[in-house]
């Protein structure tokens, strides 16, 4: 198989509504539809009052500390429990791409590799339930571990966020707050085909008492490895413009099983005192499907637990302590013997202390100190590829006030200090307001970011086998990344119609990568000088016709200065939504979406001791989705759709173009009591 580009120019002037004319027509009819069925069904004498959640009145802790959402100064994102079961998605990823134009994801190194606005994996901060999440491949975190069904709400915050969440948060935070049971007795269990030989199940228990709470979740996913195939030829095309047209190619998808259980336990120890405790555990095998994986399986496991524990001082005024334990494991399972090998392993360890504080019912102080370490244990830190350890310690004060001004202006200010056993001190600042104007609210700030090198650049020393063979070397002198962000956003807000515009400017100094050495024979990591610049815009709508039918679009686009990048810069998401009223009987609803994602151009060299340079050009395409749903007696909910209903398929495939077999059906059922 031919090894991938390495870097990509955005490119593309591509009409967005030209594109696919036959599904836009689909998609129109099927409104038509979805409106006649909402006239002829509905009967104002005996369906119930629907209680659509409004998203502005969620409460959120973006800024640690309890506000509703149109209370948020900062530029926050918003996705509910709601959402994920309308979606059927699958898998994380898939449910993220689907909803936000903003976020996609390629399949680098035979890996999801995520892009928020811009920013790649490791500029993107994950948390679950306000705790990072240990491991990583090719910079991003295990998403099989995520369990969607055990999922109450995804806040995505925009921009950088390490005055409140230290390194990693240059590109923003996506904090996955799991759900607590919210009945005495609370049973859900759900299943899900699909015709790619994908299973997915999940069973939740949950109960709530007046000691407190328990909930219980637990999944198990399963796919099957499949190949994808070149049907033309791919060209590439060198600088001095000569065309190539190289021999056809395939790529393999990794296939999987994987389970997991999440119990999450409340206590209410006394009116002001409230204790959680959260163990987890998650498995996971892969199967490459390569000739290889008839003998060698990769196997992961994690294991996490956290304590906090919050107790209010006053009315206003509360404190939490919180410790931290996760560590993600992986390891070469050979099939014949039956026998497994370590060579991989993170342990995140965490312990923090914060204290909130409401000033006259106006003013949120948040003040806290908090101390990481991060283990690594690795075969790949010495050229013998024997087992070796290496650590960081980072100790942390951080302190943020919203103050409200007046009814329409709330500002909010935070520092954060953060000592690295490395790197020493380093200090990151915000300062960001919001106003409103009757349906408008405006938002708008600076932020400023750093990402710490991560042990692996560090101390990496390490002979990679494929592509000739080549030693890829950590550099012990690399500095932290440096970036300042500037965001704005408009929004306005009724009951039926939303529109949301939101425009960041980023600046990106000592940004860290690889470099072929002198002698070709090695790819050393180093701080690249100067700055680079990305501005990333995102503009959506949503209108909601009635109770019953919602249509939603999105568009994104981003610039990076420098356009050394391997993702797509324009996307453009449509959703129309049907959801009948609770009296309608055996009614089902009804989602039709689609996605589309621009061109992009990727520039790489013939040889790495030659540096020819070329260029090879990936396609534009929509991925369209239809989804039904209806309600049965006894608490039954039948769930059937089609992913992929063109049936697109890359016609040169690679970890840069779309990994869509092409369509497929799905059927699924979900019981709750």
């Amino acid at each position: 198989m031919r090894m991938e580009l390495l870097h990509c120019y955005w490119c593309s002037n591509s009409v967005l509504f030209i594109y696919h004319k036959t599904m836009f027509r689909v998609f129109f009819s099927l409104i038509f539809l979805m409106l006649v069925a909402n006239a002829f069904g509905q009967n104002d004498s005996s369906k119930k009052e629907e209680k659509a959640i409004e998203l502005e009145e969620v409460t959120v802790i973006a800024t640690r500390s309890e506000k509703k959402l149109k209370n948020v100064p900062i530029v926050v994102q918003l996705l509910t429990k709601e959402d994920i079961y309308k979606s059927q998605s699958t898998d994380f990823q898939s449910f993220l791409e689907n909803e936000f134009s903003g976020i996609n994801f390629t399949y680098d190194g035979g890996r999801p590799n995520i892009n928020m606005m811009g920013f790649s994996g490791k500029y993107v901060l994950f948390l679950i339930d306000g705790e990072r999440v240990a491991g990583e491949t090719f910079e991003n975190i295990d998403y099989e571990r995520i369990d969607l069904d055990n999922i109450e709400r995804i806040e995505i915050i925009k921009g950088a966020s390490s005055s409140l969440y230290g390194s990693n948060a240059i590109g923003g935070v996506i904090n996955i707050i799991t759900k607590n049971a919210q009945k005495s007795f609370d049973v859900s269990s759900s299943y899900l085909y699909d015709t790619n030989i994908d299973h997915r199940a999940n069973l939740s228990i949950g109960s709530k008492q007046k000691w407190g709470s328990l909930q219980i979740g637990s999944f198990y996913k399963m796919r099957e490895p499949y190949l994808l195939k070149d049907t033309e030829q791919r060209k590439i095309f060198y600088t001095d413009g000569r065309v190539k047209e190289l021999p056809h190619d395939y790529l393999h998808i990794a296939g999987f099983t994987n389970y997991g259980i999440n119990p999450k336990l409340n206590f209410r120890i006394s009116p002001k005192w409230d204790l959680e405790l959260k163990p987890a555990y998650y498995f996971s095998e892969r199967n490459d499907g390569t000739e290889n994986a008839k003998k060698v399986l990769e196997r992961y496991y994690n294991y996490a637990l956290s304590l906090k524990s919050t107790y209010e001082l006053s009315q206003n005024e509360s404190i939490k302590l919180t410790g931290s334990f996760d560590r993600y494991s992986k390891f070469n399972y050979y099939r014949l013997l039956n026998e497994q090998e370590k060579n991989y392993e993170n342990t995140l360890k965490r312990v923090s202390t914060q204290y909130n504080n409401l000033i006259s019912g106006k003013h949120t102080l948040v003040a806290g100190a908090e101390v990481l370490v991060d283990e690594l244990i690795s075969l790949r830190f010495n050229e013998k590829g024997t087992e070796a350890s290496k650590d960081s310690k980072n100790y942390t004060l951080f302190a943020q006030q919203d103050w409200i001004l007046s009814d329409r202006f709330t500002l909010v200010a935070g520092v954060r200090m953060d000592y690295h056993s490395l790197f020493q001190e380093h200090f990151t600042f915000r300062l960001s307001g919001m106003y409103t104007i009757d349906e408008f609210t405006l938002r708008g700030g600076y932020s400023s970011g750093f990402r710490s090198p991560t042990i692996k650049e560090l101390y990496t020393n390490w002979f990679h086998p494929w592509g000739g063979g080549f030693q890829i070397k950590g550099n012990e002198t690399l500095k932290p990344e440096l970036s300042d962000n500037f965001n704005f956003s408009v929004d306005y807000s009724t009951k039926k119609l939303n529109i949301t515009a939101i425009t960041q400017y980023s600046v990106v100094t000592d940004k860290i990568d690889f470099v072929w050495s002198d002698s070709h024979s090695s790819i050393d990591y180093t701080n690249f000088k100067g700055a680079t610049r990305i501005i990333s815009s995102e503009f959506s709508v949503a209108y909601r016709l009635n109770k019953f039918f919602r249509l939603k679009s999105s568009y994104a686009f981003y610039d990076i200065e420098k356009r050394l990048s391997d993702h797509r810069p324009h996307t453009f998401t449509l959703k129309g939504e049907y959801s009948p009223s609770d009296s309608l009987k055996y009614i089902p609803s009804l989602i039709i979406s689609g996605k589309y994602v621009s061109s992009t151009t990727l520039f790489s060299s013939e040889e790495r001791n030659t540096f020819e340079e070329y260029y090879s050009v990936y396609e534009p395409y929509w991925i369209w989705r239809l989804q039904t749903s209806m309600k049965l007696p006894l608490g039954f909910v039948l769930n059937a759709g089609v992913n992929n209903l063109l049936n697109y398929k890359a016609n040169t495939v690679g970890f840069y173009s779309s990994i869509s077999p092409g369509r497929t059906f799905y059927i699924g059922v979900k019981y709750s009591y």
